[in-house]
């Protein structure tokens, strides 16, 4: 199925709507879709729809969203770094900001399509598929903010629930492309929405997400006192909380203890992963895209960086040996996990196990790998010993280190 990323929306959907052999009548009550919005993209009426809409459509037809909205581009493409900032370039960041919806949609989003919608996108923010988000954020966001102007009662909460989590995941966005001001701005403006959505988890997501950002900032002590202060206000009755309550209760005491680790405070550290673990036991790995990603195996995950950064790095490679790399575990955290324990084995002065490790991060998520500052100094070190393993070369150049 020919799907050029130099096609226009509409001319891909017409060819993915004839390779399943369905009219448009057909194709509009599968995916319940109008059938107005179908024939104006096929007929390049409209040249753009919402994400929701595109997802109806590409479920229906049996595709991927991203190959419906943007194309399959040839294997060397996705392969071109250049290109991919490329892309990154032609959606500023001036594009997370409030737009205006698409004056000729034919109906108010649906609030129900529209979360499902922005949990695939965390679903690609994981696989880090930032080429995708860079397309697809700007648009939910303002798809969340019509479905909360159009919505009244129920249904505005939860489209201001949508809302946050859109919001969520742009900060994220931005912040990997090192705008964590501007980021920290978009989680500041959330903060209305999840009041008017009745939540107090939706605040405890916020709240993780800007100890985040300020740990990336090296604002540890501000990292460490919003999550566990966040933390405090939804601390959980073990007895009758929802497994997503603990989730997210739990998730914040892991932002505490990095960045608690980070700042050489190793006890606290060590007491906050004590009082995870316990929570984690009760509810098990999560596979809810909408909550926090906490479980035994992230505890886990926390306690061999916790390690690494102390510089114990037996410890660390010991703690590594139990934590399973299967389950729901999203691949951004496997990765994460991995790189370091590459960076103990590299310590520890065993190269070619650091190097098979990095090898198996580029396996799983070969941009997480890319962006890491840890995995390109990893590289540099072994580049810089007198016996240099098999595959460092080859990682080098793959994540832009010169060698």
């Amino acid at each position: 199925m020919d799907l050029r990323p130099d096609m226009t929306i509409g001319e891909r959907l017409k060819v993915a709507r004839q390779f399943t052999d369905l009219t448009q009548e057909a194709l509009a009550e599968r995916a319940g879709v109008h059938l107005d919005t179908i024939r104006k993209l096929e007929q390049g009426l409209r040249q753009s729809a919402r994400i929701s809409t595109v997802n109806a459509l590409a479920h229906a037809l049996g595709v991927e969203t991203t190959a419906l909205l943007l194309g399959i581009a040839p294997q060397e493409e996705h392969q071109d770094p250049q290109l991919l900032a490329l892309r990154r370039a032609l959606i500023p960041v001036s594009d997370f900001l409030p737009g205006t919806d698409h004056e000729d949609e034919d109906t108010p989003p649906d609030v129900a399509a529209l979360r499902e919608s922005v949990s695939d996108a965390w679903g690609s923010y994981h696989a880090g598929d930032f080429a995708t988000l860079g397309h697809t954020v700007p648009a939910l966001l303002t798809e969340a903010r019509v479905a909360v102007r159009e919505n009244t009662n129920g249904a505005a909460m939860e489209a201001n629930a949508v809302l946050v989590k859109a919001a969520q995941l742009g900060a994220h966005v931005l912040a990997r492309g090192q705008r964590e001001d501007l980021a920290l701005h978009g989680l500041d403006r959330a903060r209305l929405a999840a009041e008017r959505a009745g939540d107090p988890l939706l605040g405890g997501m916020l709240g993780n997400s800007v100890s985040w950002i300020m740990m990336r900032t090296g604002r540890l002590n501000d990292s460490e006192h919003v999550a566990t202060r966040t933390a405090d206000t939804i601390e959980p009755k073990f007895r009758s909380s929802t497994p997503g309550h603990v989730s997210v209760y739990g998730g914040l005491l892991l932002s505490a203890a990095a960045a608690a680790s980070r700042n050489r405070r190793y006890d606290t550290a060590r007491e906050l992963l004590r009082v995870a673990r316990a929570s984690a036991a009760m509810v098990g790995d999560s596979t809810d895209r909408w909550t926090s990603v906490f479980g035994p195996t992230s505890v886990a995950m926390q306690a061999v960086q916790l390690e690494t950064a102390a510089g114990e790095w037996g410890a660390a490679l010991e703690l590594a040996g139990r934590v399973p790399m299967m389950g729901q575990i999203p691949d951004s955290w496997k990765a994460w996990f991995l790189m370091d324990v590459a960076h103990a084995q590299s310590q520890t002065f065993r190269d070619a196990d650091a190097i098979e490790t990095l090898r198996t991060v580029r396996q799983i998520a070969p941009e997480w790998l890319r962006q890491s500052g840890l995995a390109k100094a990893v590289i540099r070190e072994t580049l810089g010993r007198s016996y240099q393993p098999r595959g460092v070369i080859s990682l080098a150049k793959f994540v832009g280190v010169s060698h």
